[in-house]
């Protein structure tokens, strides 16, 4: 059989191109979401030891979040592995993001994203009381509150210009 052969999404297209023992093979053990996740890492070249980038920390993140956060993916680690990824978080990504730090409302320049970090501080908060009061996540926690704050402060004064708007809008009809 040509190596070039795929089959189309059906039975009849399996059978064709694998033989009929293609359909009496089982499928491989079934992988946790926190292995397929580190496969996709690999596969694109964003494992933690390599140079810190935005895509790098993001992928790192989720896969902690995997890890730690949703117990429920099954198929435990082994205790190096949970042990080596919180020494990443603490000695390489906390760092880094706060280096990266950049004091904008323009989540473009944001070494992380908002929904990430209020993963990650409530992670740190509750298994890692000293580090999130160390100087480098303290910085980082206060700058993304402020930013929740003004978001807040902004959207109270949309709404309070739109009662206006619309009070303007009733006076005018009358």
């Amino acid at each position: 059989m040509p190596k070039t052969r795929r089959a189309l999404g059906s039975l009849s297209g399996v059978v064709n191109v694998g033989g009929e023992e293609a359909l009496r093979r089982r499928a491989g053990p079934e992988e946790s979401p926190a292995q397929r996740h580190t496969r996709r890492m690999y596969a694109r070249q964003e494992e933690a030891w390599r140079p810190l980038n935005k895509q790098r920390v993001a992928s790192f993140i989720q896969l902690f979040i995997l890890c730690f956060v949703e117990v429920e993916n099954g198929l435990p680690l082994q205790p190096i592995t949970y042990k080596l990824l919180k020494k990443t978080l603490v000695k390489r990504v906390v760092p880094w993001i706060y280096r990266r730090l950049a004091f904008t409302m323009d989540e473009a320049y944001w070494p992380i994203s908002m929904e990430q970090f209020k993963q990650v501080d409530q992670y740190l908060a509750t298994h890692f009381p000293t580090t999130q009061r160390d100087h480098p996540w303290e910085t980082v926690s206060y700058f993304f509150k402020e930013v929740l704050k003004r978001r807040e402060e902004l959207q109270r004064l949309e709404d309070m210009e739109k009662e206006v708007m619309e009070a303007v809008r009733r006076c005018l009809e009358q």
